[in-house]
């Protein structure tokens, strides 16, 4: 379970930027949150703003922390640079490190694990533990600064032994985790119960018919499919499977639809079916295994080719207990006004990001909003009436046009 991503130095984000997921104490909507012992989190994150405030930056950022988990021991030695993108508009920026940190919750265990790099090499890293029985009081498992790295060898057995073979743009996090180290495989597994997807990609919208669950030619899994679909008014009436013989082990996915005689049914190809129908198609396998599990779903334009009652099902499903009973989570991006509403949303679900004069990007939540007279947002606001009126912030400056002007004046 996520409870809080930080990062700083990312692309628009210049400053110290955080996604809580912690609750804040205002009392709408108790069952959109996970409560895991005194403490409690929300659900969903949906993140408002205008076309290129930076708000898919924020999905971005972690994506980045958890590929260089993955990649930087296998890329260390073939990358002449770390494929990270600083801020760009301020020079003293681009000589300071980018920084990412996450706390989060995995197996019994509440861990706080981060890094800062610049293109060249890791420059700090650090893994703590939270103290069994202690509210805020962690234990170090490693730091790493320029100086070295010190571990604790009474919890991180044989993670010393690594230390001398760790190059400059490699994570100690990747090398150890690896070793199934106590914890850091913990750590390193949560970072990969995660699903994040973008559909604002034109290169992944072109593949959704290739994306498949590995269950896709079990039975009970079809008709489970097939009943997700039918119970948001997609009418298909079964799924049939073609595997091909390639090197790649591909599917061809037909759906059937029953013809007029009520008798025969017609085979469609996946790839003739409507955008939208593709996408709830392959979304549901994201779905199943994040509610399931209890895992985290990132998704860029989630509302993209879907119509809005659609969106409100999906967070149903999450706010629900009895289908979200292991604290899976969504965070997505979307430009939907239908769903910005305080019978959907509480106040600190609602994250917008605006991006000043000097093109820096903010994040922030409807919870800690304030207006210009210094208050709160009310629970019983119009969140979507004011929000266009531009209450909140984060959305665009229109101006004037006149695209004959030009054409015009020449004539005079």
């Amino acid at each position: 379970m996520l409870i809080q991503f930080n990062f700083k130095n990312f692309k628009s984000f210049r400053d110290d930027t955080s996604l809580d997921m912690t609750a804040t104490s205002i009392t709408e909507h108790p069952y959109n949150l996970i409560n895991s012992g005194d403490e409690k989190y929300i659900k969903t994150a949906a993140i408002y703003g205008a076309n290129a405030s930076g708000k898919s930056s924020v999905i971005e950022a972690y994506t980045f922390m958890r590929n260089w988990i993955r990649d930087s021991f296998k890329q260390a030695s073939t990358t002449e640079d770390i494929p990270i993108k600083r801020f760009a508009f301020d020079s003293e920026a681009l000589k300071e490190p980018a920084e990412f940190e996450v706390f989060f919750k995995y197996n019994n265990h509440e861990y706080q694990y981060g890094f800062s790099l610049d293109n060249k090499k890791i420059l700090e890293e650090w893994l703590y533990v939270k103290k069994e029985n202690s509210k805020d009081k962690y234990i170090t498992l490693f730091e790493r600064s320029e100086q070295g790295i010190d571990c604790n060898s009474k919890l991180l057995k044989g993670a010393e032994n690594f230390i001398s073979i760790i190059e400059d743009k490699t994570l100690f996090l990747s090398i150890i985790s690896n070793a199934k180290i106590p914890y850091t495989k913990d750590v390193f597994d949560w970072f990969f119960r995660v699903f994040i997807i973008d559909y604002g990609n034109i290169n992944f919208e072109s593949g959704l018919t290739k994306i498949h669950s590995p269950n896709i030619e079990n039975k009970d899994y079809q008709k489970e499919l097939v009943n997700f679909l039918t119970s948001i008014d997609i009418n298909i009436d079964g799924i049939i499977v073609e595997k091909l013989k390639n090197e790649n082990d591909e599917f061809k996915i037909y759906t059937k639809h029953l013809m007029k005689d009520k008798i025969n049914y017609y085979q469609m190809p996946l790839s003739e079916e409507s955008s939208g129908t593709q996408k709830m198609f392959t979304l549901f396998t994201y779905l199943q295994i994040a509610l399931t599990l209890g895992g985290r779903l990132f998704i860029d334009e989630l509302d993209a080719k879907l119509h809005p009652l659609l969106l409100r099902y999906i967070l149903t499903m999450f706010h629900d207990e009895n289908i979200n009973r292991n604290g899976a989570q969504l965070i997505y991006v979307t430009h939907d006004n239908y769903t910005l509403t305080k019978d959907i949303f509480r106040r600190d679900q609602i994250w917008f990001v605006e991006k000043d004069s000097d093109a820096v990007s903010h994040l922030y939540s409807l919870a800690e909003y304030k207006s210009d007279d210094d208050k709160k947002v009310r629970k019983d606001a119009s969140y979507n009436k004011d929000y266009l009126l531009g209450k909140y912030g984060s959305v665009p400056i229109l101006r004037g046009y006149d695209m004959w002007r030009n054409q015009d004046a020449e004539i005079k």
